[in-house]
């Protein structure tokens, strides 16, 4: 793995980055770092964190639930409710 570091000035809601060929159809992580945070900009970045930690407290308490069955079988389980109700 390598990394790409760069500097640029946001002047809009896109970031231009150079040599993009190299990088298509690969995963990526991206951290953009900010020296300074307006008040405006730390409502959201406030917002966000406690809705993690909400959500954080959402999975610790359904920690204990059993796990739920992805491999169902929705037509057998169809029939079973038409003989029930029929």
């Amino acid at each position: 793995m390598y990394a790409i570091e760069f500097e640029t000035d946001i002047t809009g809601k896109y970031i231009e980055l150079q040599n993009y060929e190299q990088l298509l159809n690969k995963h990526a992580k991206v951290i953009v770092l900010v020296n300074e945070m307006n008040k405006q900009s730390e409502e959201p970045v406030t917002q966000t964190v406690k809705q993690l930690q909400q959500f954080s407290e959402i999975i610790n308490q359904r920690s204990n639930l059993p796990k739920v069955d992805t491999k169902i079988d929705i037509n057998a389980l169809c029939d079973e409710i038409d003989r029930d109700i029929f």
